[in-house]
């Protein structure tokens, strides 16, 4: 059996919980940025190379950033493993994040003991 420190487990918890709404985050501003910039290309003297290039690249760093939030879910899934089979099995620390479960998104950020 796994034996983790109540305290840090808890705090582990809690900054997954942030991560996952970092990346949401970072995603959401990401889209925002795309959606900018069609604005600005659409009344600009870019040609259609130049605005496809840039659109590309903030297209690209978008999927980034879902793929790198895709990690992330992996990586919570094997904590709650590790936390099902540890001595804090029947401790709930929260769920990773922000959901439709939850009245308020800052309280799905509160790590649960």
């Amino acid at each position: 059996m796994l034996a983790f420190e109540p305290n840090k487990a808890a705090v582990v918890a809690h900054d997954t919980q942030t991560a996952f709404s970092q990346y949401d985050d970072a995603y959401r501003s990401a889209l925002r940025l795309a959606s900018s910039f069609l604005d600005v290309a659409e009344k600009s003297n870019l040609s259609a190379r130049e605005q496809q290039k840039l659109m590309q690249v903030v297209h690209d760093s978008a999927g980034d950033l879902l793929a790198g939030r895709s990690k992330m879910v992996t990586a919570t899934a094997i904590l709650t493993q590790f936390h099902h089979n540890s001595n804090l099995a029947e401790t709930s620390f929260g769920c990773p994040g922000p959901g439709p479960w939850m009245d308020n998104d800052k309280a799905a950020l509160q790590a649960v003991a």
